[in-house]
């Protein structure tokens, strides 16, 4: 039988609520420090977040956050029924940082604790959640399938690409990518999209969120507005906070971004951010008229459009929906995207295709900023993509995730149906379910994370948490064959959070 504490002292867990830092970075700080130096020991019992909340007059999400981090890096063990518990078997890396106190004092230390004057951007960023190394889990969104096909190929290419690169090609890459590559993007992009663009304006960065970082740094000064989708992709947030730009959180309906709440709110943005296609992560298509307004309204006050464009190749149902930067005419779109959802997340290359009058500062900065993405994968990409490997991928994974999501969605309305209420997307690589009112999706992605499930909650990605909650599950990496029997486990976690949900 494990230990079982009683209650945890709130009288040794010091917060300093004058510090820059945020209050759950510091919970988190000081419930690690006493697992690691022994004060909480293995097997014992934390107290239940609105416990430890109250005690400590905090708001209920700070601890939740302190301790959702805690189970994430394996320090904490969480299950329905059972509570928070120190978990009982922490690894000899994790063990071992405690035989220093001098280690622990320097590599537990949070920004804010001494003098280490961290800027406000710095700042800025840490309260915003990122993505570390990804492990697939069951229902993990956006983790594109990775088959055998993929792999042979992928491999025989590199290959042949090592033994073809010529000295020249082990110097520093141009800052603005690979010119074959960018020529094979140009013309794909053209072709799939509908973009306007010629190779010299197609840009190769690492991933999009280097597009995304480049472009806030150029187009944004501090303090200068920015529209952004409510809820949206984290790392849109992080790159406008880097700024730091102020960031006007814009709801979304049935036909996309609402732009008259936006211009009620602030006419005066310099930026909007928008993800048109299919909206992160609630899959809505924006339609015409709003895309028309929206160009006009940039065009008008000599504002920028940031078209983030992540996993437009995905659609299953329905005519194609062409990019919003080939309908525009003024040249106010940024157009942003990724292979991190069409191949592999660790290939680590996207692009932009900017307008002729950004190319040379968007080169200087890249420039300055990294030299430019490596050489040998961007040589590979382009031999993938000129010898038709690229588009027969797409045609495959498409076929194949049509196959899992209506196996994912006939599962979820089996078990599920009489709980959740389902999106009706049909783009995209996960679906969007709404809870309960009064379920706290937080608690519940947490609930199913400690479970082996990677269920990401609407709220994580929404700046004004939404009146209902919900729950995003992908699709992509789970077997057809395994979809129904996984579905099927979560069925009495979620009842007991609506019970819970009930008696509160």
């Amino acid at each position: 039988m494990p230990r079982i504490a009683p209650y945890l002292s709130v009288g040794t867990i010091n917060l300093d609520r004058s510090a820059p830092i945020p209050l759950h970075r510091q919970l988190y700080r000081a419930l690690r420090e006493k697992i690691l130096t022994n004060v909480i020991l293995p097997g014992e019992r934390l107290p239940s977040s609105r416990v430890l909340a109250e005690e400590l007059h905090l708001g209920r999400n700070t601890v939740v956050n302190a301790y959702n981090q805690l189970i994430s890096e394996g320090f904490l063990d969480s299950a329905v029924g059972s509570g928070t518990i120190v978990n009982s078997d922490l690894p000899e890396e994790l063990t071992g940082a405690a035989v220093s106190s001098d280690n622990l004092n320097d590599l537990s230390r949070a920004p804010g604790e001494r003098d280490i004057r961290i800027s406000e951007r710095g700042l800025a960023l840490i309260d915003v959640p990122f993505l570390e190394e990804t492990r697939l889990k069951p229902f993990t969104p956006a983790y594109p399938f990775i088959d055998e096909r993929f792999v042979t190929i992928w491999g025989s290419l590199m290959s042949k690409a090592w033994r073809r690169m010529t000295r020249n090609q082990f110097g520093y890459p141009s800052a603005l990518g690979y010119y074959p590559l960018r020529e094979a993007i140009a013309s794909y992009l053209r072709m799939a999209r509908g973009v306007k663009c010629v190779s010299q304006q197609v840009i190769i960065t690492d991933g999009a969120q280097q597009a995304l970082n480049l472009t806030a740094q150029l187009l944004l000064n501090p303090g200068e507005s920015v529209w952004i989708e409510d809820p949206s992709y984290d790392g849109a947030k992080a790159a406008f906070r880097n700024v730091p730009a102020r960031i006007v959180p814009v709801p979304i309906d049935s036909s996309g971004l609402m732009i008259d709440n936006a211009l009620k709110t602030d006419p005066t943005a310099r930026l909007a951010y928008i993800s048109p296609s299919n909206q992160f992560p609630l899959g809505v298509t924006m339609d015409l008229n709003r895309r028309l307004q929206l160009i006009n309204w940039a065009e008008e006050n000599n504002a920028w459009i940031i078209e983030d464009d992540y996993d437009s190749e995905f659609r299953y149902g329905g005519p194609p929906v062409m990019a919003l930067q080939g309908i525009d005419r003024s040249e106010r779109v940024i157009y942003v995207g990724t292979f991190s959802k069409v191949l592999y997340p660790g290939l680590r290359l996207g692009y932009m295709v900017a307008p002729a009058d950004l190319i040379e500062p968007i080169h200087a900065m890249r420039a300055h900023a990294d030299r430019g993405s490596p050489l040998f994968e961007q040589i590979v990409l382009n031999e993938y993509i000129r010898e038709g490997h690229f588009p027969r991928h797409i045609r495959r994974m498409r076929k194949l995730y049509s196959e899992r999501r209506t196996a994912l969605i006939g599962a979820l309305e089996k078990h599920l149906g009489d709980i959740l209420e389902l999106s009706d997307s049909e783009a995209g690589l996960h679906i969007v379910t709404r809870l309960p009112e009064g379920v706290d999706d937080v608690q519940l992605s947490m609930a199913l994370r400690t479970r082996g499930y990677e269920v990401p909650c609407l709220s994580s990605y929404s700046i004004h948490k939404p009146k209902i909650g919900g729950l995003l599950f992908g699709f992509t990496a789970l077997d057809v064959s395994e979809m129904d029997d996984a579905v099927s486990r979560i069925r009495p976690v979620l009842l007991d959070a609506i019970s819970r949900a009930g008696a509160g």
